[in-house]
């Protein structure tokens, strides 16, 4: 080949190389950051998010404001998955906890902290383990030795593969016999929802979230905190009340992988000058949210941590969650199917229960069944079954 057409290859190889690689010219921020919060407006995801949305724009602190997307559902993997699958310039982030960790090793979602660029961790709160003010349990205690002594009667309202579920798990697992139902509700707002309407017993909430909805109706047993929290002082531990479960969340900010370093960069800095703010220190304070704020090295170290622990707990203690499920289900699928054989079971009422499944998430037989699925008398009596895994 001529040395000029040669010539001619390499330029034109150099030129699609350089082409598909994004280029920035602009100044950044050159139109609003959209931040995706992957869970239902009301929340503590949603609400942390916006503290700091108000700081930016009352302290303007930067050209443009921030513009907070919530995505919820899938615990939180619907909003994780969009923001992964964002251009990478910047103008697209995530907030999300330790949930980018749960839902991986859950199997909810086959993406982690490896596919985003962090930006920072922002604060770290505890959890509380609330019931109804009606609710007869006066303690944590009560209530896991009426799960010991009723197994997989008292149905535990979670966000299935979000750290709100790990939460119970881990609260299960600490007093040995104790046995949940544990039945899909979503975000912090939506299992308010369920506790006040008597759809679920007992159900874990952020402290910022216990906050929010503490003079609704709601009473808390326990934090799950190595000690009391200083602004919850009334409030005893799961270990004081001898059941040994301590869990915590920590707030993250994500980047689509190859996002720019010096975009990571200025995000960093707008968090930080945001999170100096009086009113963000007040807001946090108030919410009982330790303001940590991490970045760089530090940073690196807090997520490879976090990783190792979550993956070692997952690996120990999730597949007989999973084979518990499973068997259940498929002795379910077997009876129904053999009730369609002897004439039992119409195909109707098998298609009741597909349906209300997807709602409740569990197994019960008769008025227990009905009052917690939601089905008619006439249903659940024919049905017998209503899901509660």
């Amino acid at each position: 080949m001529p040395v000029i057409h040669r010539l001619a290859l390499w330029v034109c190889v150099a030129v699609g190389l350089s082409a598909s690689a994004p280029v920035f010219t602009q100044e950044f921020p050159a139109q609003p950051i959209e931040v995706i919060v992957p869970f239902a407006p009301g929340g503590g995801s949603d609400t942390f998010v916006r503290i700091f949305q108000k700081a930016i724009r009352d302290y303007d602190l930067a050209p443009h404001q921030l513009k907070v997307t919530n995505l919820g559902g899938a615990g939180g993997t619907i909003g994780s998955r969009k923001a992964k699958d964002a251009k990478p310039d910047g103008y697209t982030i995530l907030c999300l906890h330790d949930g980018i960790y749960t839902a991986q090793h859950y199997g909810n979602a086959a993406w982690g902290p490896e596919d985003f660029e962090p930006i920072a961790a922002t604060g770290r709160s505890g959890v509380v383990v609330a019931v109804t003010e009606q609710a007869t349990y006066s303690s944590l205690s009560e209530l896991m030795t009426a799960a010991v002594e009723r197994p997989y009667e008292l149905v535990f309202g979670t966000n299935l593969g979000a750290p709100n579920h790990y939460s119970a798990l881990f609260l299960q697992e600490g007093k040995p016999g104790a046995k949940f139902r544990f039945t899909q509700t979503g975000g912090g707002a939506r299992r308010f929802a369920d506790l006040k309407g008597g759809h679920v017993d007992v159900t874990g909430f952020s402290i910022a979230e216990y906050e929010q909805y503490k003079t609704e109706g709601i009473r808390a047993l326990a934090v799950l905190s190595p000690d009391r929290e200083s602004g919850l002082p009334d409030i005893a531990t799961a270990r004081e009340q001898g059941v040994d479960s301590v869990h915590g969340l920590m707030q993250f900010w994500w980047a689509p992988k190859g996002t720019p370093p010096e975009r990571v960069a200025y995000l960093q800095a707008l968090l930080q000058r945001a999170m100096e703010t009086p009113m963000v220190q007040e807001r946090l304070s108030q919410m009982h949210i330790d303001p940590v704020f991490q970045t760089g090295e530090t940073l690196t170290e807090t997520i490879s941590a976090e990783a190792v622990n979550w993956r070692g707990w997952s690996s120990k203690n999730l597949p007989r969650y999973r084979l518990c499920t499973g068997l259940c289900w498929g002795w379910w699928r077997y009876w129904a199917w053999s009730c369609i054989e002897r004439g039992h079971l119409h195909d109707r009422d098998l298609g009741v229960a597909n349906q209300y499944r997807s709602r409740s998430r569990g197994h019960g037989l008769g008025d227990f069944g009905r009052s917690r699925a939601g089905l008619d008398g006439h249903d659940a009596h024919r049905i017998g079954i209503a899901f509660y895994l």
